[in-house]
């Protein structure tokens, strides 16, 4: 699994633009200029991208980066945990 945190300063640069030094776990996603259409395509993106539930909801306006870093970990962990459970 690719590390959350780092996949989303990815996302944060390549598809907002928001360059990587302007941006550490304590950033609010609204100080990156990132408002309510913008939070719900980073959550798309994101849910796509980790196949994990994700929506606008889960990425609330006082969201910062490290809060939607733990919780695609905490989701990813559930998701792979879920899968295992699964094959059984």
């Amino acid at each position: 699994m690719s590390d959350p945190y780092e996949t989303l300063l990815d996302v944060l640069e390549g598809t907002f633009a928001i360059p990587r030094a302007e941006v550490d776990p304590s950033t609010k996603l609204t100080e990156l200029g990132l408002e309510s259409l913008a939070r719900a395509e980073l959550a798309l993106i994101l849910r796509d991208h980790f196949a994990v539930p994700l929506s606008e909801e889960d990425v609330p306006v006082d969201a910062t980066v490290g809060d939607l870093a733990g919780l695609l970990s905490r989701r990813a962990a559930e998701a792979g945990a879920a899968r295992r459970g699964e094959a059984g």
